[in-house]
């Protein structure tokens, strides 16, 4: 890759998310929802590759990026396949760039019920890898 990944990211179990984000942004916005939503939780890292060219943003715990922030308005977690299925259910689309465990979910949108990005952050955080 040609930017700097931390190295306890740089680990197989990340090497599909990693690939699939590669020159990928994220706006202020959508960027700063997902640091929100996991600010109530323990041991998560943020981490951009470049903040100042509004470069994708991921949360990570224990070395395993469990969601990432993209473009206008695209949240994703990394999910176990129940609450996967959960997340499909209500209004996520699957994300198979990501690989098998991730959904996305698209932020800001009119006529759409609000994403609570909390619950989805603990559910990422807490799924197994």
């Amino acid at each position: 890759m040609s930017r700097y990944i931390p190295p306890e990211l740089d680990t197989s179990i990340n090497e599909q998310v990693l690939k699939c984000l590669e020159g990928l942004s994220a706006h202020s916005d959508v960027a700063e929802a997902l640091t929100t939503a996991f600010e109530p939780l323990g041991d998560v890292q943020v981490f951009c590759p470049d903040s100042q060219q509004y470069l994708y943003v991921v949360a990570s715990t224990k070395g395993v990026i469990v969601a990432f922030a993209v473009e206008m308005n695209t949240i994703c977690f990394r999910l176990d396949e129940r609450m996967k299925t959960r997340a499909l259910a209500s209004g996520a689309a699957a994300y198979p760039d990501g690989g098998d465990h991730w959904v996305l979910f698209t932020l800001f949108r009119e006529d759409w019920p609000e994403v609570d990005l909390e619950f989805w952050a603990r559910k990422a955080y807490v799924a197994p890898p």
